[in-house]
């Protein structure tokens, strides 16, 4: 709990300084990508949540790392190095994503499917959802895949779920059919 707190104000700091500066938008992008880059290297995570290597090792490998990003977040990752929070990057960075599309009003909609969507589908399935969110919001689609679903979709669009998978009608006739309620008359 200690760890999400931290995060969040870290990224409210980020926020604060990246509208100030006039960054907020390359500041969004560079931290999607930091969380990328986070959670798709497990060595690097290790790395840095390593007590093993000091500050400096760590600062010359999170350069190298975040070379091609923009200073201030090349800066950011330093002072959050210095501060012996670098194991927070990815919720940080996570953090910092979450209240630019609060504060910028973008929906997150995530379809889960069992087989990539084309685009002319997602469209289809979103526009559904834009009808339960605000007229103003802009939506954000991740697409998600998850072959046990065995077919249809599952969308989530903030606390609400829309569950069309083949799994799910599965498991529902699977429960009626338990409940045997067939009682034969001899």
């Amino acid at each position: 709990m200690a760890g999400l707190r931290a995060a969040n104000r870290y990224a409210k700091g980020l926020a604060q300084f990246a509208n100030e500066a006039g960054q907020s938008e390359l500041v969004y992008n560079e931290m999607k990508d930091v969380k990328t880059i986070l959670t798709d290297s497990a060595d690097l995570r290790s790395f840095l949540a390593s007590p093993v290597f000091d500050v400096k090792r760590k600062q010359a490998v999170a350069r190298e790392v975040f070379k091609s990003f923009s200073a201030t977040i090349q800066k950011f990752i330093a002072l959050t190095i210095n501060h012996g929070r670098e194991n927070l990057l990815s919720q940080i960075a996570d953090a910092y994503v979450r209240q630019y599309d609060l504060a910028n009003k973008i929906v997150t909609a995530e379809v889960t499917s069992a087989v990539a969507l084309d685009q002319a589908t997602l469209d289809k399935i979103i526009s559904q959802a834009k009808q339960s969110i605000d007229a103003n919001a802009s939506v954000k689609i991740v697409n998600k895949i998850d072959p046990s679903l065995i077919g249809g979709f599952v969308l989530r669009v903030g606390n609400q779920q829309i569950d069309t998978s083949i799994k799910t009608k599965l498991a529902t006739l699977r429960k009626e059919f338990s409940k045997n309620e067939f009682i034969p008359k001899f």
